[in-house]
């Protein structure tokens, strides 16, 4: 396979449209990898960049909660109070329902007007393109004062993608596992999934807003309780290693985040964190700051693909999905 053949739609959809623009593009097919780096010239180079992959984050922290889902250790039909000590006494989302999106949670903790303004001023040196704006916005005790302020009906809401619910999540898991979600998460990747290219943290890396201005990568505190929705750095190649790790059956644990576990958008439906489509791919995309990211794979096939790019809010998915349906 000539992967610079196979990614040429991916290549004509995306490049006309930036300028500065980088971009990885990782195949695994048939047990063999192939990655193609490209330049703003769209020359091929050997670079290696590590990108922010941004919610990807999302599909590690659905995978550390099946590892102690089948380990005992947490109840996917459990409230978040029975791990959350101290919550006054209400109605309280499952674990499932946060990692479905159907927790009631939706795009706390910023109101419908504070998420228009950030979006209206994403390309402004201070907008959310340039700077983090889940930084030092929520810690334990914000998150904390939030849930038990957030009156919840016992019901399974309407998808409606949450930072938030992903952000409680991943503070359940430090939680079981007697240890704070950065450090625990960054453990888990190196040795549960032995992925030594990825880790929650920053990195330093140019990106490009939407008007070609140069942006700085998004920067976490370990206080960040939203850190588990976005805070994941990788590269194409272990990128690639995490999808193999995801079909090979060497974890049956991870066999419950692409198992249908609630309702999607149109289109798809939701596995732990994955979008699964009616033929069979598990799906992300991930967006953090400048940096525009996707990863599917098909378990029936055994092919994953990855795109990565230093360019904000790009439509990485209909490309990612069209190249990985054509192998």
């Amino acid at each position: 396979m000539d992967i610079r053949e196979a990614a040429a739609p991916v290549i004509r959809k995306l490049y006309p449209k930036t300028s500065h623009m980088e971009m990885t593009l990782g195949i695994l097919r048939d047990e063999e990898t192939q990655i193609l780096h490209l330049d703003p010239e769209q020359n091929e180079s050997a670079e290696t960049l590590t990108y922010p992959v941004g919610s990807i984050c999302k599909t590690f922290t659905a995978s550390l909660l099946a590892k102690y889902v089948r380990e005992g250790k947490a109840d996917l039909n459990a409230p978040i109070s029975e791990y959350i000590n101290g919550l006054p006494k209400q109605y309280y989302p499952s674990l499932r329902r946060l990692a479905v999106h159907s927790s009631g949670y939706g795009g706390k903790p910023f109101g419908t007007l504070e998420t228009l303004i950030r979006f209206a001023n994403m390309n402004k040196p201070d907008g959310l393109l340039h700077v983090n704006p889940f930084r030092g916005t929520l810690d334990e005790a914000a998150m904390r004062k939030l849930i038990a302020e957030t009156k919840l009906k016992d019901k399974e809401y309407k998808f409606a993608y949450s930072n938030l619910g992903y952000g409680i999540l991943g503070y359940i898991l430090g939680v079981i596992g007697e240890n704070n979600y950065w450090d625990l998460m960054n453990d888990y990747i190196q040795n549960d999934l032995g992925l030594q290219e990825t880790m929650i943290g920053n990195v330093d890396i140019t990106g490009y807003d939407r008007k070609g201005n140069p942006c700085s990568t998004w920067q976490w505190e370990k206080s960040d309780i939203i850190m588990a929705s976005g805070a994941l750095n990788s590269t194409a190649a272990d990128m690639l290693k995490y999808a193999a790790i995801q079909m090979d059956d060497s974890r049956p644990y991870l066999d419950l985040c692409h198992q249908v576990q609630g309702e999607g958008e149109k289109g798809f439906r939701s596995g732990l964190a994955w979008r699964l489509t009616d033929d069979g791919i598990s799906w992300h995309t991930g967006s953090a700051g400048a940096f525009s990211a996707w990863l599917g794979l098909s378990r029936r096939n055994r092919t994953a693909v990855f795109i990565g790019t230093n360019y904000a809010l790009l439509d990485v998915e209909n490309p990612g999905l069209d190249l990985l349906r054509s192998l």
